[in-house]
């Protein structure tokens, strides 16, 4: 269903969305078990429901609707209090919109944590706090200045044009998700072959790995073949990426972190010890 905002005769304005937009920033700070992030959510829904509702009656419905449980990724949660939003303003103006609003709430909520935690947490973060890593251990202040303003350059630049982008959209926004060409899809895949590319870099800088061995040929010890250079001849890296590769395989064979990283802590001592590592 489509939703004309022009014809509404109760209209949410930019400035309400807006405020959206900024409580938004606290929807973990009361966080439960019980119903997660439902307190968070209506206090950053709120100034959309007191611009659309006027009655006691009326107010008290909505607050009741929007504090049943709801969890998604934080940074995600802005597309949904657009789409709600919308989905208000026309139950405001005498559609009967709230089983909508509930059904599309719970339809988006977990899509979007998945998109959010891989897109937020697993990719834009990591790399940006790669790249602050890297400046800190080069003894630059930059560090950690680079990765609290990009990070949050980004993070609160998506929330604005998410509560925006929500309610443009409206109820659309469930099929438009679908899509391969939608605007959601696109960043999920720019920011993972960016991810891959960070991480490439930041294996061949950050991983060392070198091997003293020499392969004897012949009597005269100057005419030994350095095994490192023979390596580096084949792929520059090869050996840290190798190791990559084989914790990448046994992460995706769900082998607990632990174990990998006892592992390579052994594999280290005993190729150090027997001098295949220098």
């Amino acid at each position: 269903m489509e939703l004309s905002h022009e014809s509404a005769e109760k209209k949410v304005t930019k400035k309400d969305l807006v405020k959206v937009w900024w409580r938004s920033l606290f929807i973990m700070s009361t966080i439960n078990y019980e119903r997660f992030q439902s307190m968070g959510f209506t206090y950053a829904i709120l100034p959309v429901l007191r611009r659309l509702y006027k009655t006691k009656e009326e107010m008290s419905d909505a607050l009741k609707r929007h504090m049943c449980m709801f969890n998604t990724n934080p940074y995600f949660s802005n597309p949904i209090l657009g789409v709600t939003a919308a989905l208000e303003e026309a139950n405001a103006n005498g559609h009967d919109m709230t089983e909508t609003i509930n059904g599309v709430k719970v339809a988006l909520m977990g899509p979007f944590a998945g998109i959010g935690d891989g897109l937020f947490d697993g990719t834009i973060r990591a790399i940006l706090e790669a790249i602050g890593a890297g400046l800190a251990l080069q003894g630059s202040i930059l560090g950690p200045i680079f990765f609290l303003v990009t990070w949050n350059a980004i993070q609160l630049s998506f929330r604005y044009w998410g509560t925006f982008y929500g309610y443009k959209t409206g109820a659309g926004i469930v099929k438009d998700i679908k899509k391969e060409s939608n605007a959601l899809n696109k960043i999920t895949k720019a920011a993972g072959v960016i991810g891959l590319v960070v991480l490439g870099a930041l294996v061949a800088n950050w991983i060392t790995m070198y091997t003293p061995i020499k392969i004897a040929v012949g009597q005269d010890p100057k005419n030994a073949i350095e095994l490192q250079q023979v390596l580096d001849n084949i792929l520059p890296g090869i050996m840290p990426l190798a190791l990559t590769m084989l914790v990448a395989w046994l992460l995706k064979k769900n082998v607990k972190i632990n174990y990998i990283l006892l592992g390579i802590f052994i594999f280290a001592f005993v190729a150090t010890f027997t001098g295949f590592l220098a």
